[in-house]
């Protein structure tokens, strides 16, 4: 006999109608970025997936909390994102990616994502930082509910692909990525 732990989730709903249309099982999020068993992928997180392979993949994006001139390699972005060291990070604007060296969490109002060297442009509070993946150019919709990442590295997920989400209640989603998701409804109620 194996013991199973169970997750529930606990809090405000971030959805506010059941009037979603979801595409539901036999999606597996298969993300070497998240693969530590245990590890809790918010719901609400934007998701890409492929329907033939099956295979989902959290969006990793950053909003811009300040400004960036075009030779920073220091980027203050909103705290929530799901960025890691070692990721390529890019913009819409910029020519090329560069990894992350280092994510400093110490301010209580922003993180500082450090490159290796600069992304060449000029950025604006509010413009969105992503990991240019299957996350990003197969997004189709959020993650429904919270998952856990169990011992082989996966977890199996549902997507909501039309809603309405609580924007305040998830993950910071840029405007950019907002408006691939044009049957999501990004309300600011609270």
């Amino acid at each position: 006999m194996q013991i199973k732990k169970e997750y529930a989730r606990a809090g405000i709903p971030i959805w506010q109608s059941k009037n979603t249309q979801v595409a539901q099982g036999g999606y597996l999020l298969h993300d070497s970025a998240f693969g530590t068993e245990g590890t809790v992928i918010p719901a609400g997180i934007p998701i890409g997936f492929d329907d033939t392979t099956r295979k989902a993949k959290v969006g990793k994006f950053a909003v811009m909390q300040a400004s960036a001139t075009a030779s920073a390699t220091d980027y203050k972005v909103i705290k929530g994102h799901k960025l890691k060291v070692g990721m390529a990070l890019t913009s819409s604007t910029a020519s090329g990616s560069q990894n992350i060296t280092e994510i400093n969490t110490t301010s209580q109002d922003y993180d500082v994502v450090k490159l290796s060297a600069t992304l060449g442009v000029a950025l604006s509070a509010g413009d969105a930082l992503y990991v240019n993946d299957e996350g990003y150019t197969q997004l189709k919709g959020l993650l429904y509910e919270d998952v856990i990442i169990d011992s082989n590295g996966i977890a199996d997920v549902a997507v909501v692909l039309r809603g309405t989400v609580y924007a305040r209640r998830i993950v910071p989603v840029p405007d950019a990525i907002q408006a691939k998701l044009p049957l999501i409804i990004f309300s600011q109620s609270y």
